[in-house]
């Protein structure tokens, strides 16, 4: 029976650190498409309107870097913080990723309905149309990932 608790924690593991390094490749390439744009001289249309520019570019930042802090923190406790002890706390953050990845989603289908809306570049569509999916696929990534965990605290809290 050890062996067999052993060899679903080893599974657990896999997809945690499958996740976390998923999580870890998101973050870096929206913080790319986030900015790299403006780098480069083409910034987004997003702030094209406001009277401070500056202003607007902050409450974006005030929105979205408390959620990227949050995921970094997570994809590194995925990587060297998980263990056998841990994985009611890996649990429990995982849950709220899983919901902070759909708020991250929402926020950036907002940002794609009002580029649409705006007739923006279509390089600006297609940018938060690939952040949107990645988020989105990351909650469901992280769902399947919770269930794994879940079926494994069943199995050792029944053997």
């Amino acid at each position: 029976m050890l062996s067999e608790t052993s060899a679903g924690l080893k599974k657990v593991e896999w997809w945690i650190r499958l996740y976390s390094y998923i999580t870890s490749a998101a973050i870096l390439y929206g913080i790319a498409a986030a900015h790299v744009p403006a780098i480069i001289g083409i910034p987004w249309s997003s702030c094209e309107f406001c009277n401070c520019k500056l202003v607007c570019v902050l409450v974006f930042h005030l929105y979205e870097v408390p959620l990227v802090a949050f995921n970094t923190f997570f994809a590194w406790y995925g990587f060297k913080r998980f263990s056998a002890v841990s994985i009611h706390n890996y649990n429990s953050l995982l849950t709220f990723a899983i919901v902070s990845n759909l708020s991250f989603f929402t926020f950036e289908t907002l940002l794609l309905f009002e580029s649409v809306k705006s007739d923006a570049p279509a390089w600006e569509s297609i940018g938060l149309s690939s952040v949107a999916l990645i988020l989105v696929t990351g909650a469901g990534l992280g769902l399947y990932v919770k269930q794994k965990i879940v079926a494994y605290l069943y199995q050792t809290n029944n053997d």
